[in-house]
C-alpha cells in the first residue's frame, strides 16, 4: 500500500456552480482586495518560484517567464531533471531556506505577468484558511478539461463543470501553478511528490500524489478561479475551450 493509494479518476465533469447560498459561503472563499499585494520585498510572505523543467522552455513561456522575473521575484535554481524530482528539491530548498512560500510553474504554461502577488494575496486574505491555492489550468488535449478534482462522495475524482469566481475548495489540484506554504511540507510524509500506478486508474501524476497526501493530512486545496495561465499546445487552452466540448458532447456547462 502507498502514501496515496485510493485515486479514481473519472472523466465525468460535476458541477460545482449549483452549490446552495451556504455552500458558497463554506466552500468558496471571496476574492481580495486590491491594496492586500504582496511584493518580492515583503517581509511577512517571502515566495520562492521554481520551473520543473522536464523539456526545452518555448518561446511564449520564455516571454512570459522574463516578464515576471525582471519584476525581482527569486528563482531556484535547477538543472533539466524527472518532473517528481525537481517538485520534491524546489520543496527542499523552501524547508531550508527562510522562504515563507514556493510557487511551482509549469514550463509548458504562458502564466500572466503578475501570477506570483496573484497567488500570494490569498495567503495574506486568508492566512488561517489558505495553506495551497493554484490557479484554474486546463489540459491542452479534449476536453480541455479543467485541472481540478471534486470527490461527490463516491471516492472517485471528477473535474469541475462549472464554478464560482474566487477561491474553491477542491479535493484535487493541478500544479501547473501551485503556491505552498512551508508548514505543509514540515507536515507531510516524503516523498512530497511522487508517481506510483499500483492499483490507481487514470495514471495520475505527481498532482494527484500530492493532493492525496494533503488529503490525508487534512490540509485544504483551493483553486483561484480567477488566475489561469493558458496550456501551450497547438494552441492557448482556456476555459472557453472546456465550455465549447461540454457543449458539443451535451453537458450543460451551467
Amino acid at each position: 500500500m502507498t502514501e496515496a493509494e485510493g485515486i479514481r479518476l473519472t472523466t465525468e465533469p460535476l458541477d460545482r456552480g449549483d452549490w446552495t447560498e451556504a455552500e458558497v459561503q463554506r466552500h468558496v472563499l471571496p476574492e481580495p482586495t486590491s491594496g492586500l499585494i504582496v511584493t518580492p520585498q515583503d517581509k511577512d510572505i517571502r515566495v520562492l518560484c521554481g520551473i520543473p523543467m522536464e523539456r526545452t522552455i518555448g518561446q511564449l513561456p520564455f516571454f512570459g517567464f522574463v516578464s515576471i522575473f525582471t519584476q525581482g521575484w527569486p528563482l531556484a535554481k535547477l538543472e533539466y531533471t524527472r518532473n517528481d524530482i525537481a517538485r520534491c528539491t524546489f520543496a527542499q530548498f523552501l524547508v531550508d531556506s527562510e522562504f515563507t512560500h514556493v510557487l511551482m510553474l509549469d514550463s509548458d504554461h504562458v502564466h500572466p505577468v503578475d501570477i506570483v502577488p496573484r497567488l500570494a494575496r490569498w495567503f495574506r486574505t486568508y492566512p488561517e484558511q489558505i495553506q495551497v491555492i493554484g490557479g484554474l489550468n486546463f489540459r491542452r488535449g479534449k476536453p480541455y478539461d479543467p485541472c481540478a478534482f471534486v470527490d461527490p462522495g463516491d471516492g472517485s475524482y471528477r473535474r469541475m463543470a462549472s464554478w464560482h469566481p474566487g477561491a474553491v475548495e477542491v479535493d484535487a489540484l493541478g500544479s501547473g501553478s501551485i503556491m505552498i506554504a512551508k508548514p505543509v511540507f514540515q507536515q507531510l510524509p516524503k516523498p512530497w511528490f511522487a508517481y506510483a500506478y499500483e492499483d490507481l486508474t487514470g495514471w495520475p501524476g505527481t498532482d494527484m500524489w500530492f493532493s492525496k497526501l494533503c488529503h490525508n493530512a487534512g490540509i485544504t486545496l483551493w483553486c483561484d478561479t480567477t488566475t489561469t495561465s493558458p496550456h501551450v499546445g497547438d494552441k492557448l487552452i482556456d476555459g472557453q475551450d472546456y465550455r465549447k466540448w461540454l457543449i458539443e458532447n451535451g453537458v450543460n456547462p451551467g
